[in-house]
């Protein structure tokens, strides 16, 4: 065998992270309030096999967190929060093997990459009316050492490499809203808006850029019957640019199905993603001497049909809500 191109995997690559958590809380008649810290220290080695690269990371990092909380009155409380946050590059972005889905295109991990750390402050209200749950919150986030893709061409071949860059501050308004109009059906909504400003600069690349973003997500759990329950839930994410390049928006569609059979004993499952087929990333990236344009369908429609028999135990779990995401 001959390696295509200096292309291959072998890299050793070790993560230890230790932490250690303490919280301190107090709750009176309207006021409530909750202290958090928690260290984290982390080592990381990464060598390959052939003791070309070497790097080794140590260090220690503080993590505080503030919520206060203040019920005006029976329906509407204000809270606010403070925290520190760390986004840690995933595998496949440490993960130095070439894509080699497209040979004119290829994706490089960067085992280099240091984790993005975020300092947060938000202020919110939580109101009530009857079945209806109304969350409007105002936040900031002040990003250090934030993740980027760089693009460039080489020999007529497109590489995109994920690196760190200076920062970037968000200011932004977050809405959520919960109806329960019966009680066999619930209704969520949620959209995040922001605008950011990035810096950085990488091999002649100037990432400095304004921009804003628009995320969304509907999501409704219903009960159809005794034995049956049904899950919908819609994804959005607005067109976005960077210093580099510009990504049109992005939507689909998921669905979940369940129902009991043979006394509860049994649960089948038919669970969508992607139902729509319209889950795709269309982007258009621009360098000195060239346009890229490039479109992304990486997971068609796809289903799974899962049954479950208990011997001793019935079905006590309801379909999970879906979790909040929509910030990143």
């Amino acid at each position: 065998w001959v390696i295509y191109y200096n292309i291959n995997n072998k890299l050793q690559y070790n993560e230890l992270i230790s932490s250690a958590y303490a919280q301190f809380s107090n709750k009176g008649k309207r006021f409530s309030y909750m202290l958090g810290l928690r260290s984290e220290l982390t080592k990381i080695s990464i060598e390959d096999r052939l003791g070309d690269y070497q790097n080794k990371k140590n260090y220690i990092r503080i993590f505080p967190t503030l919520n206060l909380s203040y019920q005006l009155n029976e329906e509407t409380t204000t809270q606010f929060s403070y925290s520190k946050r760390i986004n840690r590059p995933s595998l496949w972005m440490l993960y130095p093997f070439n894509e080699l889905t497209d040979l004119n295109s290829q994706f490089i991990g960067n085992p280099a990459l240091n984790p993005s750390y975020a300092d947060v402050l938000e202020l919110g209200l939580l109101k009530h009316w009857g079945d209806l749950t109304f969350n409007p919150s105002v936040y900031y986030q002040n990003n250090s050492d934030i993740i980027q893709m760089y693009t460039y061409r080489n020999n007529d071949i497109f590489y995109t490499i994920p690196v760190n860059i200076d920062g970037e501050i968000r200011q932004g308004l977050e809405l959520s809203l919960l109806y329960n109009p019966w009680k066999w059906l619930q209704l969520n909504a949620e959209l995040n808006g922001y605008e950011f400003q990035q810096k950085g600069f990488y091999l002649g690349q100037d990432f400095d850029f304004n921009g804003n973003a628009t995320t969304g997500r509907f999501s409704t759990q219903a009960k159809i019957s005794t034995m049956m329950n049904l899950q919908l839930r819609y994804n959005y994410t607005g067109a976005t640019t960077n210093a580099q390049s510009h990504t049109w928006s992005v939507h689909y569609l998921d669905f979940g199905l369940s129902r009991n059979a043979l006394k509860e004993k049994m649960t089948i499952t038919l669970d969508g993603s992607n139902v729509l087929n319209t889950r795709k990333t269309k982007t258009l990236t621009t360098g000195d001497n060239y346009i890229y344009n490039q479109l992304s369908n990486p997971n068609a429609s796809r289903y799974r049909l899962t049954m479950v028999y208990r011997f001793n135990l019935k079905d006590s779990q309801s379909i999970r809500q879906a979790k909040s995401g929509n910030r990143n």
